[in-house]
């Protein structure tokens, strides 16, 4: 365990030849003791210094491995994560709650479920998902179709992270190291730890592979920074709100990778089979820690779900259901405290449905007492709405699912993943009308905030979006054979 010591924590990731000299602290008093975290204070000069620094020590090393090499040291940095005792573990459980305001149980149940997905099996899989032979990323390998072909990375990748959610940040940098690629991560002031801790990890397995990683905390649009951080990668990979992805994005240069992971929209389904007497009362719990886990923040949560009707109990039955059961997570993992502009966002909507109420049938809503905890909004009609998040939902009364998809295509370009409840004989034509519309993931409920390797973020590819590739045509190799003394 954590002892009552004063423990400093360093909120940032560099090269040991790297000397940073100005900082600001911040303390934290926990029953475990006093936690320091440390944050530098960093200067257009130094992301120069610390982007040329992580390429050179790429170069000698990183690139040079092979990627059951690097697999296998991931997975060994996961390995640790998996002991309760560990350290830095530790560090994680204590301080993310107290950085972050999310109940302290969930982020200690959800990272540990996290971690889990970066395991070797797991990563192993998730290379063969996008390379035919993920051995192309160490050397040339034969096609099918004759000749040979070799994927390089980037040389090296600016990640900016998002921090609404602990944990997601290492996905992207996983991916980096997959690929052989120096990574500079850009933390958010919301969640700036887990990066880095993960990082730290990583140099207990294996130094020299870590000192191609800089984790580096800094106010987001600070311009001269993120020029520079720019300009010296090969590739950007930006995840936050349309605001942040649009921000980066200008600074940019034409020609230069950049993938972005901007605002997203999720939804479920529920259909009358989920809704019999033996299973609504689960569907419905499946679906409050949905809404719940890390109080809505992940574009993977949903903020409506359509309802339909024939089970046992009505959509609006449901509804009220859901709220109940939103209640008893809260007195079991309570949100996190809310902002002002959060909580106004929340009563405004809550306001606005109430008068709607009044003025026609078929609105109700179901709020949490004295608070926002939660907030239920019930329509009696098909639709779709966003939500201000923090555990807010919509329910849609559905006659049938599959009539009702023109209501959700008013949100295509923002649709991300969809929490389904149906019966086996629906699936396909139900997943071809999301699929149409833009919805890259069908999970689930239940599980909709635990997207599984070899997911298609976005719709798109992880690692081949990033990759270039050098082919070696066939009938250069059949033409070279006549430079060969030996070939008669």
């Amino acid at each position: 365990m954590v002892d009552d010591r004063v423990v400093e924590i360093p909120v940032y990731k560099v090269p040991k030849s790297i000397q940073l000299t100005e900082f600001r602290e911040e303390l934290f008093e926990t029953e475990k003791g006093v936690f320091i975290l440390k944050y530098p204070i960093l200067s257009a000069g130094n992301i120069t210094k610390i982007s040329r620094t992580v390429q050179e020590n790429r170069d000698r090393y990183l690139a040079v491995l092979s990627i059951n090499d690097i697999v296998a040291k991931i997975d060994q940095a996961v390995q640790q994560w998996l002991n309760p005792d560990y350290r830095l573990r530790q560090f994680a459980e204590i301080l993310i709650p107290r950085i972050t305001g999310y109940d302290s149980e969930m982020v200690r149940l959800e990272l540990k479920r996290y971690i889990r997905m970066f395991r070797k099996k797991e990563l192993l899989r998730f290379l063969d998902e996008e390379f035919d032979q993920p051995a192309m990323l160490d050397e040339f390998r034969p096609r099918k179709t004759g000749g040979m072909s070799r994927a390089f990375g980037p040389r090296s990748i600016f990640h900016v992270f998002s921090g609404n959610v602990p944990g997601v940040q290492i996905w992207s940098l996983i991916m980096g190291l997959l690929l052989k690629s120096a990574n500079i991560g850009k933390t958010s002031t919301t969640e700036p730890l887990f990066p880095v801790l993960f990082a730290e990890s990583l140099a207990e397995v294996d130094p020299l592979l870590a000192e191609s990683i800089a984790i580096l905390p800094w106010k987001g649009g600070t311009k001269e920074l993120e020029e520079q951080a720019i300009a010296a990668a090969e590739a950007v990979i930006v995840y936050g709100s349309n605001t942040t992805v649009e921000t980066v994005r200008e600074l940019v240069p034409f020609g230069k990778k950049f993938l972005s992971y901007g605002h997203k929209i999720s939804l479920a389904l529920v259909g009358k089979e989920a809704l019999t007497a033996d299973h609504y009362f689960e569907t419905i719990h499946k679906l409050a820690e949905d809404v719940s886990v890390f109080d809505q923040q992940s574009c993977l949560s949903p903020q409506s779900v359509l309802v339909e009707e024939g089970g046992a109990v009505s959509p609006k039955q449901f509804a009220q259901m859901l709220a109940a059961e939103l209640e008893r997570y809260h007195k079991k993992r309570p949100r996190a405290t809310l902002t002002a502009e959060e909580a106004m966002s929340i009563q405004k909507v809550r306001n606005h449905y109430h008068l709607e109420s009044l003025s026609r049938d078929g609105i109700s809503v179901f709020a949490s007492l004295n608070a926002s905890a939660w907030t239920v909004i019930y329509h009696a009609e098909a639709g779709m709405e966003g939500s201000p998040l923090n555990r807010t939902i919509h329910v849609f009364n559905s006659q049938r699912l599959e009539d009702d998809f023109e209501k959700i295509a008013l949100y295509q370009d923002y649709l991300q993943s969809c929490g389904l409840a149906v019966s086996p004989n629906r699936l396909f034509q139900i997943a071809e009308l999301l699929g149409t519309l833009g919805v890259n993931r069908i999970a689930p409920i239940g599980e909709m905030n635990r997207a599984k390797p070899g997911w298609h973020h976005d719709g798109g590819f992880n690692l081949l979006d990033l990759v270039r590739f050098t082919d070696i045509e066939r009938n250069l190799e059949l033409d070279l054979e006549r430079f060969d003394p030996d070939v008669e």
